[in-house]
């Protein structure tokens, strides 16, 4: 199984002056993904979603994270048996 790190993103937090253009012109921001100190909280989450601003020398919190595990697994009891083959029938043995 594959593991991804879900989560919702605040954006109701994002100051206005934190949304910068990329070459593009497209309009984005810079996020910082960190993984917990203690590791999991009482939640599950195990990283959070920060800013940080330069002027105002804070971190923004702006979500929390958690692994979690999608896809399916093949383990030896999930994988289909393969069947072991067969003797074939002859009819026609000199016998």
């Amino acid at each position: 199984m594959a593991k991804k790190l879900n989560g919702q993103l605040n954006l109701t937090k994002i100051p206005k002056g934190l949304i910068v253009e990329n070459k593009k012109g497209e309009k984005v921001i810079y996020v910082d993904i960190v993984p917990n100190k203690n590791g999991a909280d009482r939640y599950g989450n195990t990283h959070s979603i920060q800013l940080y601003d330069k002027n105002s020398r804070q971190v923004i919190y702006l979500g929390n994270l958690k692994v979690q595990e999608f896809g399916k697994a093949q383990s030896a009891e999930s994988a289909p048996a393969q069947a072991a083959p067969q003797a074939e029938d002859k009819d026609d043995l000199p016998f």
